[in-house]
């Protein structure tokens, strides 16, 4: 069950307010990619992922090329980078693939920590983001719902 009940916020002033907008822009960031990868795929480009993913006990690496949207396993080898790089050139000569890790972020503006130290600002960017840092966490420093954090906290 998805909790939506919204809280007295354990902090309030400019720590909030900046953790509020950092979540913001992380939303907007975040809708911004996935236009970028829409308007890509409106133009007949399919959005690849993939890369290296190992080692063999030979020394060689492997890897693999895969559809980013279905998780489709479109080809595996074992090689160098170069090794990939041909296989991808093979599979796609006419250019119409992107890989995922080329739409790259956005180029939105910076957060200001206004009266918050910079240092104090870098902790709570890392905070905020980090993996490590529940969604209820989040939610009881700003007074928002569960629900809503995660919205705001969402990854493709």
């Amino acid at each position: 069950m998805t909790d939506t009940t919204i809280c007295t916020p354990l902090i309030t002033g400019p720590v909030q307010q900046y953790i509020e907008a950092l979540l913001r822009q992380h939303l907007a960031d975040q809708q911004a990619r996935r236009e970028r990868i829409e308007e890509l795929e409106k133009t007949g480009r399919r959005i690849i992922s993939g890369g290296q993913t190992g080692r063999q006990e030979d020394g060689q690496t492997t890897w693999d090329i895969t559809d980013w949207r279905t998780g489709e396993t479109i080809l595996e080898g074992v090689g160098d980078y170069d090794d990939y790089c041909a296989a991808g050139q093979r599979l796609d000569p006419d250019g119409k693939w992107f890989h995922i890790d080329h739409i790259g972020d956005v180029d939105s503006p910076q957060v200001d920590p206004a009266e918050i130290p910079a240092s104090l600002a870098d902790a709570l960017q890392d905070w905020v983001s980090g993996l490590s840092t529940s969604h209820e966490d989040v939610a009881a420093v700003v007074g928002w719902s569960v629900e809503e954090v995660a919205r705001h906290r969402e990854e493709d």
